[in-house]
This record gives structure tokens, C-alpha cells and sequence, in this order.
């Protein structure tokens, strides 16, 4: 073969790569309007599954390559494949993860190479800044030319650790814009809502365990509860052993924005009994209130607090959460889920997920206010 027909040959890398642990279902609509404003010129990679193996990719096989996943001994991830691709690209995004041995790794060498390189993720994790991998976090962040943040609040904090550190906004969102319509229900309604997985620490227990509270009881109160885990086959024995079984319904996963669009139809308030993450951001989209325990370690998502919508209820306390439920039910048709919706679709779309990934990307100014939200 001959020299030139070998160089016709030869595949050009990716202007940009994204190199990521997981990229899961929820995040499809996002890396739609990647791929309409970036083709081909975005490669991305992903793994099976995350150190929690709950949290799995789930995207269109076509929008991703995929790359082996190793635990080691559950506490670090070592990412194989790809690493070439990534290496030669203008600019990447990697997670922004102490615990990604792969992240460093990508990041130190491009480094030496003088490619730009993003970290995307949350400011500190959820046990919050004093914990162990904090630090390791934050020197991350110090290695690498910018931070792609999950959430507007983040940014004063982020700039007040390290000013020097360039920052974006992708706000963690979940549909299209055109898909966040307000979830209007036709009348008034006993039934409330938990959209998650079924794991100990979103706490549904204590969504069943309400049921019991006489003012719950009273009201005929019905829990509707979207999706799976570990935890089902207790939270059906559970509903069984209180007697309240015929007042919880298990649907299983669904993932269709249009299905859970109608299962919020139907239902007065939506329920965060543990910490509270994406759910809120989506009952929110439909313009549903959503009632969220006070004291637990929420993901970013939270912020969206200050739209209203989110109520409070005392964490770890059934006959609390009982009573809220029942207040929530009875005030129903005073809600305004039109206004609630616009509000939210305003600031987290999947739109704007992604031009906040873009921007970072092409190196462009992200226009926030001194709150950190957009200007």
C-alpha cells in the first residue's frame, strides 16, 4: 500500500471527547442536542455501570463507545479503552472524581501534552466539604483548566476555593424544554408520587410507613412508586405487614417522559424522602411541588428551591411526613403548575445542560451573574 493511500486512511481524532464512568438513561436528551450542535466532532465514552453498580449507562448504544469498567476493591475505577482518542483531542471533558484513577491519569498526561482538559461534577460530594476525598477534589480541580459544575449554586463557593479556576454551569437536567409541560390535573387527587431507585438511602420505607398516620389513613392516601433496586422485595413486605399494601401501587422503571407526564397528572405531590436529586428537578419540569425531607445530604438539584414548589418536612419522621402529605392533598387546586413549570424550564433544560458543556468544550465565556445563576 502506498504511502498516500495509507494517509487517506487514517482517521482524524475527535476535535473534542468526552470520557465518562457512566451515562445513564436520564441523560439522552442531553447528548441529543450534543450530537445536533457537535456531530462528529464529539466523541464520547462511558463504562457499563459506576463504583455503585445502581447507577448504570443507558443512553442509545450509537451515541457512545463504550469502555471496561474496574472496581478496585469498590473504592477506585480504573476506565480501559479510548485513552488514545481522548489523549489527541483539542479538549476533554473527564469526571470530576478523586475516585477515578482514569480521570487523573487522562488529565496528567494531557497536561504535559498542553491539551485542554474539563472536570465535570459536583463541587464536593455528598458528605459534604470536610469529607475525606474533598481535598482530592479540589486539587483535581486546581490541575485541570476548568470545572463544568452541576448546579448555579455552586459557583460562588467554587470561585471563593479557587478563583483561577475557570467555570461553566450544565445544569443537571433531564428533558427538553418543549417536553417540560405543566402536569395539570383534571381533578382532585389522593394519590402522591416517588419517581428513584428503591435503595436505603432514598428512604421510601418512610413513604409506606406514612401511610399509617391517622390523618394519611383518613384521607385514603395512595403511594405511587416509579422504579427498582435492592430494596423492592422489603418495600412490598413492609406494605403487606402494615396492612397498607392496596395503597401502594410499584410500577416499576419507566422512562418515557410522556408516561410519567400522565403519572404526574394524576397524583397531588410528588415525595423525596431521602436526599433528594433529579426527581425534584423532574416533578418540578411538570410543575408539580414536591415535598422533600429537611435534613439530608441533597444533591445540587436542590437549589431549585428557590422557584417554590419545594416543601419541607422533618427528616427520619413518618407522622411528619404523614401530615404534610395530607396538607398538600387538601390545598392541591391551589397550585400553579403552569407558572411552576415555566420557571423551571427557564434554567434547567437539557438545552441548557448542554450549552454549558459546549461552552466549556469551545472555551467560551458562560454569562452568570454574582449569584452564579445565568445573567
Amino acid at each position: 500500500m502506498s504511502r498516500s493511500s495509507s494517509a487517506k486512511r487514517r482517521v482524524s481524532p475527535p476535535k473534542y471527547a468526552m470520557y465518562l464512568a457512566v451515562l445513564p438513561f436520564y441523560r439522552q436528551a442531553c447528548v441529543d442536542v450534543l450530537r445536533r450542535e457537535l456531530g462528529d466532532g464529539l466523541a464520547i465514552y462511558a463504562g457499563p455501570s459506576q463504583l455503585d453498580t445502581s447507577v448504570r449507562t443507558g443512553v442509545a448504544s450509537r451515541d457512545y463507545k463504550s469502555v471496561k469498567n474496574i472496581s478496585i476493591l469498590g473504592r477506585a475505577l480504573l476506565q480501559l479503552g479510548g485513552w488514545r482518542e481522548v489523549m489527541r483531542a483539542d479538549a476533554a471533558i473527564l469526571d470530576l472524581n478523586p475516585r477515578s484513577l482514569t480521570s487523573w491519569l487522562l488529565m496528567l498526561v494531557r497536561k504535559v501534552r498542553g491539551r485542554r482538559t474539563l472536570l465535570w461534577g459536583h463541587l464536593s460530594p455528598r458528605r459534604g466539604m470536610n469529607s475525606a476525598t474533598s481535598r482530592l477534589r479540589e486539587s483535581m480541580r486546581g490541575l485541570a483548566d476548568g470545572t463544568i459544575l452541576y448546579g448555579y449554586d455552586s459557583v460562588v463557593p467554587a470561585r471563593d476555593m479557587n478563583p483561577r479556576v475557570p467555570l461553566w454551569v450544565a445544569p443537571n437536567s433531564l428533558y427538553l424544554a418543549e417536553q417540560m409541560t405543566p402536569a395539570l390535573m383534571d381533578s382532585a387527587s389522593p394519590s402522591v408520587l416517588y419517581v428513584g431507585r428503591l435503595v436505603a438511602s432514598k428512604k421510601v420505607e418512610l413513604l409506606i410507613r406514612a401511610l399509617t398516620v391517622p390523618a394519611a389513613a383518613s384521607a385514603g392516601v395512595i403511594v405511587e412508586i416509579v422504579g427498582a433496586g435492592e430494596e423492592e422485595g422489603h418495600l412490598r413486605g413492609l406494605a403487606s405487614e402494615l396492612g397498607v399494601a392496596d395503597r401502594v401501587v410499584f410500577h416499576g422503571e419507566i422512562t418515557s417522559p410522556r408516561d410519567l407526564h400522565s403519572l404526574y397528572e394524576r397524583v397531588a405531590v410528588a415525595v423525596s424522602p431521602g436526599y433528594a436529586g433529579l426527581s425534584v428537578t423532574q416533578a418540578l419540569g411538570f410543575g408539580v411541588p414536591v415535598l422533600v425531607a429537611k435534613d439530608e445530604p441533597h444533591a445540587p438539584e436542590i437549589e431549585l428551591v428557590r422557584f417554590g414548589g419545594i416543601r419541607f418536612f422533618e427528616s427520619d419522621n413518618a407522622i411528619a411526613l404523614g401530615k404534610a402529605i395530607t396538607t398538600e392533598i387538601e390545598a392541591a387546586s391551589k397550585q400553579d403548575r403552569e407558572t411552576l413549570a415555566a420557571r423551571v424550564r427557564g434554567a434547567y433544560s437539557a438545552e441548557q445542560m448542554a450549552a454549558g458543556l459546549i461552552d466549556a468544550l469551545r472555551g467560551h465565556k458562560q454569562l452568570l451573574n454574582d449569584e452564579g445563576w445565568p445573567a
